[in-house]
C-alpha cells in the first residue's frame, strides 16, 4: 500500500517543486524568463520532469502566476488576521496599503524597487490573455480583503467601494513610482483623506 502511494507522493513533491520555481523565476525575471529550462535549474530538477507536468510554457506560466498570487493573497491574510478586531482610520489605511502592496509596512527593507516588482509583474500577466482570469480572481479577492478591513474601522461597504478605495492606492502607488519616490506614506495618507469622502462616516 504504502509502495504504491510513493510515486504518486513523490510525483506530488515535484509538482509542487516545479510550480513554486516557476513563481520564483516569475518574481525575479519575469514571464519572458519562465522557460522549462530556467524553471528546472531553478528547482534542482533535470528538464524533462517540468515538462512531464507543465507541456506547454503557458501552462508553465499559468502555474507559477497562480502560485505567486495565492502567496500573496495569503499574506495579506496574514496582515488582516495579526491587528486587532477595531482599528483607527491611520491603522486602517496602513492595513490597506500592506494588503495592496503585499509589503509589511514596518520591514524596514521596503523599498520602491520591492514594490515595483509587485505591480510589474501585474501589469504583464494582464498582457497575456490567457493569464486575465486568474488576475480577475485575483482583483475580486483583493477587493474583498479591502472590504474586510474597512470593517475594522466600522465601515460597511459595497464591492464597489472597496475597489474604489482599492483603485485609490493603486493609483497613489503608480504615480509615486513613476516619480521615483517610494510609494507607502502618500498612499496611507491619500486613503486617509479618501476613505471618509468614499465610505460615509464611522
Amino acid at each position: 500500500m504504502l509502495q504504491s502511494r510513493e510515486p504518486s507522493t513523490r510525483a506530488h513533491h515535484r509538482k509542487r517543486a516545479v510550480v513554486r520555481a516557476a513563481a520564483a523565476v516569475l518574481r525575479r525575471r519575469g514571464f519572458d524568463a519562465i522557460t522549462s529550462r530556467a524553471v528546472a535549474e531553478e528547482a534542482g530538477l533535470p528538464e524533462p520532469t517540468v515538462r512531464h507536468h507543465y507541456p506547454s510554457r503557458e501552462d508553465l506560466k499559468a502555474a507559477g502566476l497562480e502560485f505567486m498570487l495565492n502567496d500573496w493573497i495569503a499574506q495579506a491574510e496574514g496582515f488582516i488576521d495579526r491587528l486587532p478586531q477595531t482599528l483607527n482610520l491611520h491603522d486602517t489605511a496602513r492595513l490597506i496599503v500592506e494588503v495592496a502592496t503585499v509589503h509589511a509596512i514596518e520591514n524596514e527593507s521596503i523599498t520602491r524597487h520591492t514594490i515595483s516588482g509587485v505591480y510589474e509583474r501585474y501589469l504583464q500577466a494582464g498582457k497575456h490573455p490567457e493569464l486575465r482570469s486568474r488576475i480577475g480572481a485575483y482583483n475580486a479577492v483583493l477587493a474583498d480583503l479591502v472590504g474586510r478591513v474597512l470593517v475594522l474601522n466600522g465601515r460597511h461597504v459595497s464591492a464597489e467601494i472597496s475597489r474604489s478605495v482599492l483603485a485609490v492606492v493603486d493609483g497613489t502607488v503608480l504615480y509615486e513610482l513613476a516619480a521615483g519616490e517610494t510609494p507607502v506614506t502618500q498612499a496611507i495618507q491619500m486613503l486617509e483623506f479618501a476613505i471618509p469622502r468614499l465610505c460615509g462616516p464611522t
